[in-house]
């Protein structure tokens, strides 16, 4: 009976050992497949990465300054600093050159529109005056005929002194439009010059 007991304890200790080594072989088996497969997918992206950067030194070379910028913190960040105060000044002359471009083409349509002004109250001025002396020739030579020799004369001598006032005054008109027509002209050409001297 003891002999049976021993031999059955023997049969199940023998079977739970050699289940547990069966189950530790299984176990060291999927580790080292999985150990096999981990460093097999780590050595082809190692390779697939070193290559591509073997390609493109550049990043290879910012890696390694990204690398030693990790490496001593303090250095990086004064180096980040001087890289965004370059950046804001690239920036303000971005914008300082845009919002003169801006100005100036704003300033287009009323420099043409002082110039055609200009151009036209010359013209209304010029018009008037050969107008003004084509009426006034006409009109002396229709007098001229209808009146006497002395009272075409007397009456000559008061228009032409009128005519001659009238011509004065229309010369000190002009005179006085183009001086304000310059003034205005400096005015646009001074604001414009100020914008260029603030930015």
């Amino acid at each position: 009976m003891q002999q049976a007991k021993n031999f059955v304890s023997e049969s199940v200790n023998s079977l739970t050992n050699s289940t547990q080594q069966v189950g530790e072989s299984w176990t060291q088996s999927a580790e080292q497949i999985q150990n096999t497969t981990s460093t097999a997918i780590q050595t082809a992206i190692n390779s697939s990465v070193s290559a591509w950067l073997e390609q493109h030194p550049n990043i290879f070379r910012l890696l390694q300054i990204f690398g030693w910028a990790v490496n001593h913190p303090i250095v990086s960040f004064i180096i980040l600093l001087f890289v965004l105060a370059i950046l804001g000044s690239i920036i303000k002359a971005i914008v300082r050159l845009i919002e003169t471009a801006s100005w100036s083409i704003l300033q287009i349509p009323f420099k043409l529109l002082f110039a055609i002004i200009n151009v036209s109250f010359q013209s209304f001025t010029k018009i008037g005056s050969l107008a003004l002396k084509q009426l006034v020739g006409s009109k002396q030579t229709a007098n001229l005929t209808v009146l006497p020799l002395a009272d075409a004369q007397l009456f000559d001598k008061d228009k032409q002194q009128r005519l001659a006032v009238i011509s004065n005054r229309l010369s000190e008109i002009q005179k006085e439009q183009h001086e304000l027509l310059k003034e205005a002209t400096e005015l646009l050409a001074s604001d414009t010059s100020d914008i260029k001297i603030e930015g």
